[in-house]
């Protein structure tokens, strides 16, 4: 449990930390101690950052961690849609710094990238993972709320300053505790996309934002998308499920719509082949078999990987 008795919980705050084990865990903390919607952590190094399904999430210095507290105003069911409405939000913000045409959404949520030796991409070529994002819904006294953590390669982990040797150890043993579990279990074993940061991909020229800027812009443009989807579920346009006010921008921007793919178990086996055709309305991907019938798959448990 995070100490946040200092620490102002109004809309307006970003909290800026040094070296945290999640950001997500504090602003959970912060959403159950009463943080407003729109209310943000972000920190220069997590020892403990993790994405879907436990995945972990490299974390060094010079790159972006942050976390928002959600408190949209609809069902609670409606919640399901948040993932897909951040990464838009997310999208809105990287195509702000030059980036239009050459982001898009690798279902569920996650923003792959290309780098800028590619001039004119083919959809093919979205194949390196930019931003991750981590969606998770809570409860507290003031009602259901979520965070969404949202992770920014600014730089290439490769060029991250060195963490210090208490910093490193604790980044170690967590990663060894996953690891363990990883393999004890059988999950996770889906290959993991490579990364790409966004000094490889800004175009030529583009001077890379501060975390701090970057925090801003990001945040900025995700409570305009959830603003936004709000009020098309006020408006009634989410009766056939939470993804409906959005599913036309977000399936526009899905390199992989339209590509063969392999639907791929947690443990790593090849659950289908065949051809990613769409989303429906609660965010479940829908692929059209070698038989010629149609099957919808949850992201909770398959990831795609196109072949």
């Amino acid at each position: 449990m995070t100490d946040l008795t200092s620490v102002d919980l109004s809309s307006s705050t970003m909290l800026a930390l040094d070296t945290v084990p999640s950001t997500n865990d504090i602003a959970v903390d912060a959403g159950r101690a009463g943080a407003e919607h729109g209310w943000a952590v972000r920190a220069s190094v997590q020892t403990a950052g993790r994405g879907r399904r436990g995945h972990s999430w490299t974390s060094p210095n010079g790159s972006l961690y942050l976390s928002i507290v959600l408190r949209p105003q609809v069902p609670m069911q409606m919640l399901m849609g948040l993932p897909a409405v951040t990464s838009l939000g997310v999208l809105d913000a990287l195509e702000g710094l030059g980036l239009q045409g050459r982001v898009g959404v690798k279902w569920p949520n996650d923003i792959v990238s290309v780098p800028r030796e590619i001039p004119t991409p083919h959809s093919s070529q979205f194949n390196r993972k930019l931003v991750g994002i981590l969606v998770e819904a809570r409860s507290s006294d003031m009602g259901a709320f979520a965070v969404a953590g949202i992770g920014v390669n600014i730089i290439s982990p490769v060029d991250a300053p060195p963490a210090s040797p208490e910093v490193q150890a604790a980044i170690d043993a967590v990663a060894s505790v996953r690891r363990q579990q990883a393999e004890a279990t059988g999950a996770n074993n889906v290959p993991r996309l490579d990364p790409i940061s966004l000094a490889e991909a800004l175009p030529e020229g583009r001077a890379l934002p501060t975390c701090e800027d970057l925090a801003k812009a990001v945040r900025e443009a995700v409570l305009a998308r959830v603003a936004r989807w709000q009020r098309a579920i006020a408006a009634g346009l989410g009766a056939a499920g939470p993804m409906a006010p959005i599913l036309s921008s977000y399936v526009d921007n899905l390199p992989m719509l339209g590509k063969p793919v392999s639907v791929v178990a947690q443990n790593g086996n090849t659950l289908a082949v065949g051809y990613f055709t769409g989303i429906d309305a609660w965010g479940r991907a829908e692929v059209k078999l070698g038989t010629g019938e149609t099957k919808t798959f949850s992201a909770e448990v398959v990831s795609l990987r196109e072949v």
